[in-house]
């Protein structure tokens, strides 16, 4: 097989369960889901068989960086009054390109961003949000 490659270069992400939900990629920089799930742990018994492997919570966390918005409909402003909360989100990858578009879906807790930065520069905000179990993954056909 030969090598492909892509480019990042758009995304659709959206936060909440509502049909219109907000959606916020044109905030978005950077992103990355990130699976923290450790290897099972190994246990081992005094018979001939007697090893196996407990498996492991699943541990996944979206990783955003984003310009700051602070407007009553802005990534900021969201995250700041949805502190704590469990929220839906919805992030699809490639959603341009019919062959490999691209969706997770699932539910994360809510971080306030951090804020401030250094005078007359753009504001920017990382935060890393832990999503509930496993994201569900699946390839979006678009008839």
């Amino acid at each position: 097989m030969s090598v492909h490659h892509r480019k990042i270069k758009q995304i659709q992400f959206a936060l909440g369960t509502d049909p219109t939900d907000i959606q916020f990629e044109c905030q978005v920089q950077t992103w990355q889901l990130v699976n923290n799930t450790e290897d099972g742990e190994r246990f081992y018994t005094q018979c001939p068989d007697g090893e196996f492997r407990e498996e492991a919570d699943p541990d996944y966390a979206l990783e955003l960086t984003f310009f700051a918005d602070w407007r009553s409909d802005g990534i900021s402003d969201y995250l700041t009054v949805h502190d704590g909360e469990r929220v839906a989100f919805t992030l699809d990858h490639h959603p341009d390109i019919v062959a490999e578009h691209v969706r997770w879906t699932g539910f994360l807790l809510v971080r306030a961003p951090s804020v401030g930065g250094e005078a007359r520069t753009t504001e920017q905000t990382e935060v890393t949000l832990q999503i509930e179990g496993k994201p569900e993954y699946e390839r979006v056909v678009t008839p």
